[in-house]
């Protein structure tokens, strides 16, 4: 949800148009109509390793998650993306000292390999669309 780093990947695109013969597909899941369709702690911003994050992790590498502080962080509703689209450039800034927005606590297994399925969906129709130009 970074503006500078979603610009950097805009740009790389532009870069490679098709007169170069390179072709890139890059679904902006932070725009419609991608953005609708992951969690509603994602389309609040809030989410920088919170429940959205932290599910995806727990679906594929469970090891890196230290389950009880996971389990002991209250929710933290800010939002990131609101708060780098004001200029704050840390997370301390932002409204997150402890580095974490959303609800790492409520995450779960089940809810990260939703979520992953439907990136793939996303990065599937995304790639098929670019495909049919």
């Amino acid at each position: 949800m970074d503006p500078a780093h979603l610009a950097a990947i805009e740009a790389a695109v532009a870069q490679n148009g098709p007169e170069t013969g390179t072709r890139i597909v890059f679904p902006d899941v932070t725009r419609k109509p991608w953005a609708r369709r992951l969690t509603e702690e994602f389309r609040s911003g809030a989410c920088h390793a919170g429940q959205y994050e932290s599910s995806i992790v727990m679906a594929v590498r469970p090891e890196l998650v230290r389950e009880a502080i996971r389990r002991s962080l209250p929710a933290n509703p800010r939002s990131l993306s609101v708060a780098i689209h004001s200029g704050q450039t840390s997370f301390e800034a932002a409204g997150g000292p402890r580095a974490y927005f959303g609800s790492p606590a409520d995450a779960g297994v089940d809810e990260g390999t939703r979520t992953i399925e439907v990136l793939g969906a996303i990065l599937e129709e995304a790639v098929l669309a670019e495909l049919a130009r």
